[in-house]
């Protein structure tokens, strides 16, 4: 394979990034969508590996949580085979720990914390890591730490290996003892080599570590964990993670919780000068986050590409637990975990609904009930109501309704709102369901405030738009009749904005939005300044008429033909069909300014 290369007439390789787990990774530009990805290559000289390669897609395809690298296809090429990722720029923390040499213990703790996060997904689904070690977890760009490289995970459902492991499935160092003695890895051999990894991290060198292999392995067999020297209020966690007998050690979820209560124990890391140029990057969550999508891969930097310099999560003082210098970098999908919600339903991460600024967890009850929590990001404001506490921030509770609205402020005053709602004749506590939504989100915002996207929006995507650019106050004066002077309203990111009047009923307002193609529900197809847009009256309250302008479809992440719209909306007094000749007019000026998708 050589750069610049097309596979599968889509993928344009443009370097070779890594190698590992039976492939080779490269790093392309997917050509449909704009976007880079990474591609792991099976190695056809070994016939275990394309049959490896098949399975790996498949175990990857069942989990989805953020501290993983997102599995985004398979491409074939001739005979060849290829999965297709998220691009990841990042370093592995066994290459970090060869750079720095051991790690303060508040970072290894919250590191630890993310991956446990990873695990107890993973575990979830019926799969066994089996290498949990430095070498498979990924510190990003934006100190996300990622559990990474299923190439020899078990799925303990089908009992289905992907592997063809002639002795002992994982990494000698970071074995569990019963593993090391013959017996068949489980979900508490992967607790014990996440504790054995964050020894690793805060103590220089794994528990183990020492002469050949063979002597590290009966080591290991013994089961007789050193005592950490440098971990501090970490060593009661790590000691448990790594007790001999597996009935005695966590799930991967409790670990994280015990790694997380002690981290406020731990000293603030001070920041020293590095003898490399790059600098680690550990900030991120302190619990287990989100779901978004998931893979099986890791990805390494390339030694000529630099690593966006960042202060550790834990020097994070106070006035950065926000949103930040660039709202729109904020994902809010990474302050839900969907864990916690399972006894309320089945959880469905939903990060393709309603604008940019908002993420869904839809709880699937029994037949066809089904709740929502959704999370929203909205601009600086001082909320009323009663007010209560949830770990150092302020939640505020909305009035009663049919949903339950919880409002957490954040330090620079931007808000985090946790809607709950269910379907009529379900007796769901939504305000209990909130509840669980908002410690979640709080404990992730502890860490470094709302943490940012894993990967930019594509060049064609409105997110990267401004709606307020879309129209002229002249043109919604004169076309809409909003009395002079118009002000502008702009809403979080700029992907909302009204255009008012004080003097004047009648309003206009643009929202940019995502949902599943247009169908015969979406109002009624009209054609304005040479593209399609869908009209629909409302006359409840204020009327309305809207038109909805489809600016690019594009795949989701579950797989889905979903797209992005713009809705444009004019208010005013009923009938709502004399608000439809403006709108339509409007539609076309808003048409005339989208960038070709």
């Amino acid at each position: 394979m050589q750069p610049n290369q097309l596979i599968a007439d889509r993928y344009r390789l443009t370097g070779r990034i890594g190698s590992g787990g039976m492939g080779v990774v490269w790093r392309a530009h997917d050509q449909r969508l704009d976007r880079e990805v990474a591609l792991k290559q099976a190695r056809l000289s070994d016939v275990v590996s394309g049959r490896t390669l098949r399975r790996e897609a498949r175990l990857a395809a069942g989990v989805l949580h953020p501290n993983v690298v997102t599995f985004l296809d398979v491409a074939a090429q001739g005979d060849e085979l290829w999965l297709v990722m998220e691009y990841v720029p990042s370093r592995s923390l066994a290459q970090i720990l060869a750079a720095e040499g051991r790690l303060p213990a508040r970072t290894v703790a919250e590191i630890g914390v993310q991956v446990a996060a990873a695990l107890a997904a993973v575990h979830a689904h019926g799969i066994v890591h089996r290498d949990v070690k430095p070498g498979n977890v990924l510190i990003t760009d934006d100190g996300r730490a990622k559990l990474t490289d299923f190439g020899i995970s078990r799925s303990v459902r089908t009992d289905e290996t992907v592997t063809e492991s002639p002795f002992i499935g994982g990494t000698p160092d970071y074995l569990a003892p019963e593993v090391a003695q013959g017996h068949a890895p489980t979900t508490a051999s992967d607790v014990f080599s996440l504790g054995a990894t964050l020894f690793a991290a805060v103590e220089g060198a794994p528990p183990f570590a020492g002469g050949n292999e063979y002597a590290t392995i009966r080591r290991v067999a013994e089961g007789t964990v050193p005592a950490a020297q440098h971990a501090e209020g970490l060593a009661p966690a790590l000691e448990q993670l790594m007790r001999r007998d597996p009935a005695e050690r966590p799930a991967a979820a409790a670990a994280g919780e015990l790694l997380a209560e002690g981290i406020d124990t731990l000293p603030v890391a001070v920041p020293r000068q590095r003898r490399a140029r790059r600098r680690l990057l550990v900030s991120g969550a302190v619990v287990v986050a989100i779901a978004v999508l998931v893979t099986t891969y890791f990805v390494i930097r390339p030694k000529d590409e630099p690593v966006t310099p960042a202060v550790a999560a834990s020097a994070v003082t106070p006035a950065k637990l926000g949103i930040g210098a660039d709202p729109r970098a904020a994902d809010p999908c990474r302050l839900v975990d969907p864990e916690p919600l399972r006894p309320f339903g089945e959880p469905e991460v939903d990060p393709d609904y309603g604008n940019f600024n908002r993420c869904d967890v839809l709880l699937h009850r029994t037949g066809d009930l089904q709740a929502d929590v959704k999370v929203e990001l909205q601009d600086p404001a001082d909320p009323e109501g009663p007010a209560s506490k949830s770990g150092p921030f302020s939640v505020f509770a909305a009035p009663p309704d049919d949903d339950c609205v919880r409002l957490i402020q954040l330090p620079d005053r931007y808000l985090v709102r946790v809607t709950a709602g269910v379907d009529k004749g379900d007796h769901l506590d939504v305000c209990k369901v909130a509840e669980v939504a908002v410690a979640s989100a709080t404990k992730v915002l502890a860490a470094a405030g709302v943490p940012p996207h894993a990967t930019p929006y594509p060049q064609a995507s409105l997110a990267r738009l401004d709606a307020c650019a879309l129209l002229t106050p002249d043109a919604v004066s004169s076309t809409a009749g909003v009395a002079a002077p118009v002000k502008i309203e702009p809403g979080f990111g700029g992907w909302e904005c009204d255009w008012r009047s004080s003097s004047t009923d009648r309003w206009v307002t643009i929202v940019f939005d995502r949902d599943q193609p247009p169908d015969g529900d979406t109002g009624k197809l009209v054609k304005v300044a040479g593209h399609d847009a869908y009209l629909k009256t409302d006359d409840f309250a204020a009327g309305t008429c809207q038109a909805i302008l489809v600016h690019r479809t594009y795949t989701d992440g579950h797989g889905d033909s979903a797209v992005e719209r713009i809705k444009i909306v004019v208010h005013g007094d009923p009938p709502s069909d004399g608000l439809c000749a403006p709108v339509s007019t409007l539609a076309g000026a808003v048409a005339g300014k989208l960038p070709k998708t």
